[in-house]
């Protein structure tokens, strides 16, 4: 096996669109997102935590510069 020249980790939290548009209409009432940075803005506090709780081992992916799978 090769060594790669890099290694890329990523940790993915997948968040689900229409249900964030359900949750801002409960805060603000009958709100339609014109852009996805709005949506972002109402959900950052989210990622921030989400990011900050302890990695599991499901919650990262090891990818070479070639985007292949490591692990």
């Amino acid at each position: 096996m090769r060594m790669p020249k890099e290694i890329h980790v990523t940790r993915t939290v997948t968040y689900h669109v229409p249900s964030i548009i359900q949750d801002m209409n409960l805060d603000h009432g009958e709100f339609e997102p014109k852009s996805v940075d709005e949506i972002i803005e109402f959900i950052s506090d989210w990622v921030e935590e989400d990011m900050r709780m302890p990695i599991s081992r499901h919650d990262v992916v090891y990818k070479d510069e070639n985007g292949e799978e490591l692990v």
